[in-house]
């Protein structure tokens, strides 16, 4: 299945290398490939927009062994031309992943026109998407139903890793994941976060962010990736809590069956037996209980009151046979 990714950048430079070192196969919309980075900063300068974002990012994912490296190249230029007609688009094609996936990166500056390329928020993403869904359809490749990602990466973090380094995010991911496995709410999560790792926590409103404590700033959970926005990890605290009391139930349950086969065996099946309310999963409550004993009171008088009329019929049998 196709996926879409985007993110912006104020080094087109940079970024060409990152997508370039590892690229299979590499193609240009509107421009020379091999000249990507002076021919984008030729066209920015041209029209005096060399400051702020330099380049968009994005990111087109196939499903594995659904399409080779050539053909993925060609569906991210014909991509190239639905989203960014009249930009200089680099297009890097990367197999060092299970997915097949293209690197886009446009040039921030129409090479027409002069004006910068706009594409912020959750309907430009989505506009995206819709197109790389119905060039994915055109070539009968399958479509992705879920674009959240549980851990995101910025291009810097990126080339950390390929390091082989460990970004502060990295560690805040690995700290933030062991806790939330310890925690089964929000309030022991952010003070065992705090008290273990020195990570500070900070919720406003549906926002959740997370301090590391080598860094001067707050870094948004969204950031991190879904794993680690409040909605995810609510969610994992709600299945914990599920967790727990089903098998706190399923404890209570089964003693209670045991106690009901024995009172059964104790007492003959005439008895009514005592019973759980399956339909909320709860114990017996109080009232059923004196009820029960009761019934039992009842019995017993009962079984009394027949042994004693018994005892009544073989007297007066006794005396006929006299």
């Amino acid at each position: 299945m196709a996926t879409i990714k985007r993110g912006t950048t104020k080094s087109a430079g940079q970024l060409v290398n990152y997508a370039e070192k590892k690229a299979t196969v590499k193609r240009g919309e509107n421009l020379d490939i091999d000249y990507a980075k002076s021919q984008m900063r030729i066209t920015r300068e041209m029209f005096a927009k060399n400051d702020g974002i330099q380049a968009h990012h994005v990111v087109q994912s196939f499903k594995p062994d659904e399409i080779t490296p050539e053909k993925a190249n060609d569906l991210g230029l014909e991509l190239a031309r639905e989203i960014a007609p009249n930009h200089e688009v680099a297009v890097y094609t990367h197999t060092d992943k299970k997915h097949i996936h293209n690197h886009l990166v446009i040039n921030s500056v129409n090479f027409e026109t002069g004006n910068k390329y706009h594409a912020h928020g959750k309907k430009a993403l989505q506009d995206i998407r819709d197109k790389n869904d119905g060039i994915c359809r055109k070539h009968e490749l399958s479509i992705a139903h879920d674009y959240t990602a549980s851990v995101r990466y910025t291009l810097a973090e990126k080339q950390i890793l390929d390091k082989g380094q460990i970004s502060w995010k990295a560690e805040m991911r690995e700290a933030i994941n062991y806790v939330k496995e310890e925690s089964h709410d929000f309030e022991s999560f952010k003070n065992t976060l705090k008290n273990d790792f020195d990570i500070d926590t900070k919720l406003r409103g549906e926002t959740l962010s997370f301090k590391h404590p080598d860094q001067k700033k707050f870094v948004r959970g969204k950031t991190l990736g879904a794993d680690y926005e409040k909605g995810g990890l609510e969610h994992e605290f709600t299945g914990k809590a599920r967790t727990q009391k089903t098998r706190t139930t399923e404890s209570i349950d089964w003693n209670e069956y045991e106690r009901r086969n024995q009172l059964h065996d104790k007492n003959g099946n005439n008895r009514t037996s005592e019973r759980v309310n399956s339909a909320e999963n709860r114990p017996i409550s109080r009232k059923y209980r004196e009820e029960q004993r009761a019934n039992e009171r009842e019995y017993q008088s009962n079984d009394q009151s027949d042994r004693k009329q018994q005892q009544s019929v073989k007297q007066q049998d006794k005396g006929f046979e006299r």
